[in-house]
């Protein structure tokens, strides 16, 4: 016997493979666990949270950041129910977490007993895998399994139920015995006709395109963005993201249109993808966000290379599907450019876009000299924001209108530092996700930009950022309202109002209630200062920005 329960054989196998954080709430079904954490507190980090949705938002925030797997941990029953749209966006997102959940005894197992809910089915459309443990005995297996499907592509949440009455079953096995390279599979590489085939119909192109998506940043070659980068060069390409891969090209490139989509993409980017007669997309993100329900695809050819069985249920036609794993593709098409010499403009294509760009250019100018009484312009503070960041910094976003100025006005260089619920559209996932950011990346300034909506559904947080000493900078782009939905009520249902105006607390009080720091912004001439302040600040940090519900920022295409 190793002298390993249940319980300290999941917090040494977790301390094992790196795992340095814990984030969850106490319950009895997980008493006997959190008391293993208790020997391991100088190695594992466990952070209490205020409720069981942002312990899930801040597991999947420390990976998309770092790269590093984090753990959420919740009592049976009721903790286990408000984890489930946390899951949800980690798997809609491809966010690889594992969730630890408390279940009733075994004796009590389907007899409508306290807590109890059917969980492994319920946890099950939305995670990679997940299962009720049975015995100390099946841990090690189990456990390992659980780990390796987090990681399998497509990446996901995984789910383990541990009975109340087993965490302190002993288990014949060292924990050390789960190492991280064993849970890793390799990438598929393409074959060489494969790598050929792309790089001679991308050459032949008039109009050539590539769109990045999150899948190729998972990849072995974390140097992506520059190699696409430089296959744009050589082919006389434009390169465009989906919303989960802001930053993964330079934004600053001019070759680099932005986001393309729904949503929150920029008019260049979308008359990209609908004039182009041959995009190469890297990852498995050409879908009803990128396309705006399927109504903007590209004209002709189409390469989609990704290891995600789903892009081939997509109702596209697509040239050529290459299965393989996208940052390596990458790596050998840019290598065969360069074996091939292929250097290539294309002035036909620029003009094109050029076109674009100057009609974007001039949205985006009208949105900046926009003046309001009693309210800040918004795409001006964001252009000031985006202006005086720092370049180690991490912005998560919420969902509703407010999103849109961060992606018009706010450009990222490196890759996993724009974090939002992008494929499930949610909101109340951001404030807790930057919580988990910067915990995981204490040395970069971590900005959180969310409605006013978005921000009351996950206020409570704000106790844990100063518990824990948290320093994260939140940006209310306060309305008052539901905007998305206002909008559509004014424009589509002839202004017939319901359900969608909305009162807010005065949020620079709140947060020094909560003993953070605050400030409330009204008018355009106070940006600069703001801005400073915010950014100047060592502790969490609430900006109130009053906004007129009349503003709009530019929009690349309205309809989904």
């Amino acid at each position: 016997m190793t002298g390993y329960t249940v319980s300290l054989f999941v917090v040494e196998a977790l301390r094992s493979i790196g795992v340095k954080r814990v984030y969850g709430l106490i319950g009895t079904s997980v008493l006997d666990f959190f008391d293993s954490l208790y020997d391991y507190r100088d190695r594992i980090r466990l952070v209490t949270v205020r409720h069981e949705q942002a312990a899930i938002a801040m597991a999947d925030a420390e990976y998309r950041a770092s790269g590093n797997l984090a753990v959420a941990a919740v009592h049976a029953g009721p903790g286990f129910l408000n984890t489930l749209l946390g899951l949800g966006i980690a798997f809609k997102d491809k966010v690889p977490l594992l969730l630890v959940s408390g279940g009733v005894r075994r004796r009590f197992k389907g007899l409508d007993s306290l807590h109890e809910v059917d969980q492994v089915s319920i946890a099950s459309p939305i995670t990679k895998m997940s299962v009720r443990l049975s015995s100390g005995g099946e841990l090690p297996h189990l456990l390992k399994e659980l780990l390796r499907r987090a990681y399998a592509r497509p990446r996901g949440p995984v789910m383990l139920e541990v009975p109340e009455d087993l965490w302190l079953e002993p288990v014949d096995a060292d924990p050390r015995d789960i190492k991280l390279s064993e849970l890793l599979e390799p990438p598929r590489h393409p074959s060489r006709d494969e790598v050929l085939s792309v790089v001679k119909l991308m050459a032949k192109a008039e109009r050539p395109l590539i769109m990045v998506c999150g899948e190729a940043l998972n990849g072995p070659d974390k140097d992506v963005g520059k190699m696409v980068e430089e296959m744009a060069e050589r082919l006389g390409a434009y390169i465009v993201t989906s919303g989960s891969a802001r930053g993964a090209c330079d934004e600053f490139n001019p070759r680099c249109l932005g986001r393309v989509g729904f949503g929150g993409g920029s008019l260049p980017a979308i008359g990209a993808l609908e004039e182009s007669d041959a995009v190469l997309v890297l990852g498995d993100e050409l879908d009803d966000i990128a396309t705006h329900g399927y109504t903007a695809t590209p004209s002709r050819e189409i390469v989609v290379v990704s290891e995600n069985p789903i892009v081939d249920k997509r109702p596209l036609r697509y040239t050529l599907k290459v299965n393989c794993d996208p940052s390596v593709f990458a790596k050998y098409m840019l290598e065969a450019l360069r074996a091939e010499g292929i250097k290539t403009l294309k002035p036909s294509w620029d003009d094109v876009l050029t076109g674009y760009l100057s009609s974007w250019t001039s949205l985006v100018d009208e949105a900046l000299s926009r003046k309001y009484v009693d309210f800040v312009n918004p795409s001006k503070f964001f252009k000031t924001l985006s202006e005086r960041l720092p370049e180690k910094c991490v912005v998560t976003a919420g969902q509703g209108v407010h999103i849109l100025y961060a992606y018009v006005f706010m450009k990222f260089r490196p890759p996993r530092k724009f974090l939002a619920a992008t494929r499930l559209g949610a909101m109340g996932y951001a404030f807790p996700a930057a919580l988990g950011a910067k915990l995981a990346l204490p040395d970069y300034e971590v900005i959180s930009i969310v409605g006013d909506g978005d921000f009351m559904m996950t206020v409570q947080e704000l106790e844990t950022a100063i518990r824990e000493r948290i320093p994260v900078k939140v940006v209310i782009v306060n309305d008052m309202s539901y905007r998305v939905l206002l909008l559509r009520q004014k424009l589509q249902k002839g202004g017939r109002i319901i359900g969608t105006l909305l009162g807010s607390p005065p949020f620079e009080e709140l947060a020094k209630v909560f003993k953070a720091e605050g400030l409330t912004v009204t008018k355009d001439e106070d940006i600069d200062y703001a801005v400073k302040t915010v950014l100047e600040s060592d502790k969490p940090f609430l900006l109130d920005l009053r906004i007129s519900q009349e503003d709009v920022p530019p929009i690349g295409r309205p309809t989904y």
